[in-house]
């Protein structure tokens, strides 16, 4: 919750997978809640790709001998295809105000069934 109502990790674009990556609803809808840039790798079943990233950076790190890759190290050394399309959060005052009310309303539940976790 300190991450989702507080000032937790601030990304300014996401890499999204998984089924409903793919229904351009979810996505717009995804990128006006978060209010962050979203893309999208091309290959359809990649939802795995964070575990074989981490899979891969062990094996790999384990082969070197001059110390360990770090995982964002072995990360940025792979090539992922991306889809030309990058989803940006809407504009519209209207509907960020309807999202803003809406995560005021979680946040408030979500402290009264768990407590401030900021």
């Amino acid at each position: 919750m300190k991450q989702a109502c507080g000032d937790g990790f601030q990304p300014t674009c996401l890499l999204v997978v998984g089924g409903g990556s793919h229904n351009r609803l979810w996505r717009q809808m995804l990128a006006d809640v978060l209010r962050i840039d979203l893309r999208f790798p091309k290959e359809k079943e990649s939802a795995a790709l964070g575990a074989a990233f981490q899979v891969g950076a062990a094996v790999e790190g384990t082969k070197m001998t001059h110390g360990k890759l770090s995982m964002e190290e072995y990360i940025l050394r792979q090539s992922i295809e991306m889809e030309d399309e990058m989803i940006k959060p809407t504009t519209d005052e209207e509907t960020i105000e309807l999202y803003k009310e809406g995560k005021k309303r979680y946040c408030n539940f979500a402290t009264k069934l768990f407590g401030d976790l900021n």
